[in-house]
């Protein structure tokens, strides 16, 4: 089965819908076989996010022959084959012999070969024959064992990786095995914890993968906890971890997480009177969201958490003799909070902040917020390839080419963004790409209703308020190819054969237009008239008033 059938077979089994990342590890773990996926389906833990082995009983009509297998081994050849079973489905020799040095695994895996648990994959790599047979080898070990060998792999796959080549240890094999290898306790192991974690999140962050990323800081904040590190140390992790979530945010409930994760950081940092903890948890929560660019001066509500969390930051920021090294993210603290507030002063004191301080990135956002030089913004946001900070200038220099009623300048810097939206965009530059898309369909005299959709629906994720004070500009919007009341000429068009009461079938007839097409118009004019169908539009309009 594939992962479609895989996630709606869990999900009718468990009421609610599985984490693509969890989905993938049963299907590694049960060989996309339905029948055994469907018999541990109601062990699934859906607040689960894959990122940790979950724990599962396997029924015993499917275990036993393998425990029996298992159990008819060799003392050695059970010893080599429950350590392979720790090093994963497929394992190099070379690993396997570093985690058992006194033990002549050779020989171990000719019976266990024999057995029918392994085969040979290619020049010194071995696999186990089922997912199962690993999952049961695995599930014998004690706790206190299964620890020890993941130690012991992870000091092999340590030393493999400072010879290079090949055989050396992918980052999250290490995360994984030093994760598993914390159990047995002491700060030596829980330090080396927090390092592979943290690496292997950085690494993530990097490529994109911004809720795995935020899975690896979250656990490595928790063994820095675990393992004495101070309340700042582990709020740096957590603000890490609370920041990728956002950036990554797939559902209201990643959203939340990442906000509470960043709040907690937040008040790590007071209480260690960190400046830097408290700038990392106050900006992880983003910027405030424009309305977009057809939003003429519409604002978006301010966000209540952002504003707290802004507030608490800048006044946590000392009063005179703040260090040159500060001076970056005090000034984007500023810019931010006087976004939310509407504070021209504030603002320009962040401008010369960041003018002091010299960091690009923070002039950037000054400007952003005081609205001044956006070409400037633009060329720079672009130079920094900051996708987050190019989307924001692109959307603020598009509506500010509209006031000026350059319609080809706002059309080019909507296409940009919209461009910004491939590959692993953040959050909030997938909704500002998306919601670009919309516009320029609309800005061209062609309204997309999905494309509005989409749009929405993706700006949810990042600030429901400012996405619906941004679909509700976009739907609106009357420009210069619009009509009285938002509508564009064709819609008027098809406005009045709606009014008299002519099916989709007959406008399209008349128009020389698609029936699928006059369905869209139609739907684009009930949003922008505020009804919802036929009979409410005209009993509204009917009397021959301008809509």
């Amino acid at each position: 089965m594939d992962r479609r059938e895989a996630a709606e077979l869990l999900r009718e089994r468990t009421g609610r819908s599985v984490a693509p990342r969890l989905v993938e590890q049963l299907l590694r773990r049960t060989d996309a076989d339905p029948t055994v996926l469907a018999a541990i389906a109601d062990q699934v833990d859906t607040d689960g996010d894959g990122l940790h082995r979950l724990p599962l009983r396997w029924p015993d009509e499917l275990a036993e022959p393998v425990r029996a297998a298992l159990r008819a081994l060799e003392p050695a050849a059970r010893e080599t084959v429950t350590a392979a079973a720790v090093i994963g489905r497929e394992f190099d020799l070379a690993i396997l012999e570093g985690a058992c040095p006194e033990v002549d695994v050779l020989s171990g895996l000719d019976d266990a070969a024999e057995a029918g648990l392994v085969r040979e994959q290619g020049p010194q790599v071995y696999g186990f024959v089922r997912a199962l047979d690993r999952e049961v080898c695995y599930d014998t070990l004690g706790a206190r064992a299964r620890a020890a060998l993941h130690e012991r792999v992870a000091a092999v796959l340590t030393r493999l990786g400072a010879l290079g080549g090949t055989r050396a240890a992918t980052l999250p094999e290490l995360a994984h095995h030093t994760a598993e290898a914390a159990a047995l306790g002491g700060a030596a192991r829980l330090d080396a914890a927090v390092a592979a974690s943290a690496t292997a999140a950085a690494a993530a962050d990097e490529e994109g993968a911004y809720d795995l990323a935020a899975g690896y800081y979250a656990q490595a904040a928790l063994f820095a906890g675990r393992a004495g590190w101070t309340p700042a140390q582990a709020g740096r992790l957590l603000a890490a971890s609370g920041t990728a979530r956002l950036r990554g945010a797939g559902s209201a409930a990643a959203r939340e997480a990442g906000r509470a994760s960043l709040t907690g950081a937040l008040r790590l940092g007071l209480r260690a009177t960190d400046v830097g903890l408290i700038a990392a948890a106050a900006l992880g929560l983003g910027p405030r969201p424009s309305a977009g660019a057809l939003a003429g001066g519409t604002a978006v509500p301010a966000d209540p958490v952002r504003v707290a969390v802004l507030r608490d930051a800048c006044a946590a920021l000392p009063a005179a003799g703040l260090p040159p090294e500060q001076h970056s993210a005090a000034a984007r603290l500023m810019a931010r909070l006087a976004d939310e507030l509407g504070e021209a002063e504030l603002a320009r004191r962040a401008l010369d902040l960041a003018r002091a301080g010299g960091d690009p990135r923070a002039v950037a956002e000054a400007l952003l917020v005081v609205g001044d030089r956006l070409d400037q913004v633009v060329r720079e946001a672009a130079a920094l390839g900051d996708a987050e900070l190019q989307a924001r200038a692109y959307d603020l220099a598009a509506a500010d080419a509209l006031r000026r009623g350059d319609k080809a300048r706002a059309a080019a810097l909507l296409a940009r963004t919209t461009a910004l939206g491939e590959g692993r965009p953040t959050a909030l530059v997938r909704w500002y790409a998306l919601r670009a898309a919309a516009e320029l369909a609309t800005l061209r005299g062609r309204p997309d209703p999905v494309a509005a959709d989409r749009a929405l629906a993706a700006g949810q994720l990042v600030d429901p308020a400012a996405a619906e004070a941004a679909d509700r500009a976009l739907r609106s919007w009357s420009g210069a190819d619009a009509g009285p009341g938002g509508l564009t000429a064709r819609e008027r068009e098809v406005l009045a054969w709606a009014l008299r009461g002519a099916p989709a079938k007959e406008i399209a007839s008349a128009l020389v237009l698609g029936e699928r097409t006059v369905e869209t118009h139609l739907a684009s004019i009930y949003r922008k008239l505020g009804v919802r169908t036929r009979i409410e539009l005209i009993k509204k309009w009917g009397d021959g008033s301008p809509p």
